[in-house]
């Protein structure tokens, strides 16, 4: 039953950021986004439940909250997910992300955290953003209690470089009525002390039918390379409403076992 161990940082809050989900270096070119009235940026409180398939089964397994707040200067973002006391028995798991970021058109990032309570094992990574002429600086500290040390890195690239959960609202905000089938934007994330390349691939306006519902939405396909062009990670799928909040609807995945998807359920 080890399985569900894959309801972790390294699965559940990849792919529910990514989309809940969901998920930035050579971002949209700058008059995509708004300065003002960003879709899908907005005071919030979304909830998800997470189901794990094995097989034929479907199980939900966790559930998770994505809050939004306004503040005078910046966004402010919290994600968490837990697992369901049944699952808690087999693994563990409270997660938790935080990112801050400046109100502008390209929701620049000022910090993020990633704080891991997993199968009795703590772990948190936090990034402070520095911006220098067209380059992002990420100051980056890995605390790692069990082994009793705490690592430090930075990380300079050009453009904008963005994390797990601040690349979410850039992907909410996309105009994607002026986007045609197919269309990429690459761009980069903090992840670890590491730097990862995603690419997101646009792919038209489906219905989507959940919870006795149907739903109109944007739909896109979410892409992870390392700096060698080598995939970490399987392809993501999520599917965003068309209207001007933007919700993430749904994100399915693949894991080592099985699969997962992340469903919408209320504010």
């Amino acid at each position: 039953m080890r399985h569900l161990s894959h309801i972790s940082t390294a699965t559940t809050l990849r792919n529910l950021v990514l989309t809940v989900a969901l998920l930035i270096g050579s971002l949209l070119p700058a008059a995509t986004l708004r300065a003002q009235n960003l879709p899908g940026v907005q005071n919030e409180r979304l909830s998800y439940d997470i189901i794990y398939q094995l097989g034929f089964l479907w199980k939900r397994a966790a559930t998770a909250t994505l809050q939004l707040t306004v503040r005078p200067n910046s966004y402010h973002s919290v994600l968490t997910a837990r697992t369901l006391p049944f699952a808690d028995n087999i693994f563990r798991v409270r997660d938790t992300l935080v990112a801050d970021m400046h109100r502008n058109r390209a929701l620049t990032p000022i910090y993020y955290a990633k704080l891991a309570d997993e199968d009795n094992t703590y772990r948190k990574d936090e990034v402070h953003y520095l911006y220098n002429g067209t380059a992002t600086t990420g100051q980056i500290r890995l605390y790692r209690p069990k082994r009793n040390v705490i690592e430090d890195y930075t990380l300079t690239e050009p453009g904008f470089v963005y994390d797990m959960l601040s690349v979410f609202y850039v992907i909410r905000a996309f105009d994607f009525r002026a986007m045609h089938m197919n269309q990429l934007y690459k761009t980069k994330i903090f992840s670890g002390k590491c730097l990862e390349y995603l690419h997101i691939e646009y792919l038209g306006q489906e219905i989507l039918k959940q919870n006795k519902k149907e739903y109109n939405t944007f739909k896109v396909r979410l892409h992870f390379y390392n700096s060698a062009g080598k995939k970490t990670s399987d392809n993501i799928s999520a599917w965003i409403g068309t209207d001007s909040r933007r919700i993430p609807l749904k994100v399915e995945g693949k894991l080592a076992l099985g699969s997962m998807k992340a469903v919408y359920t209320s504010d």
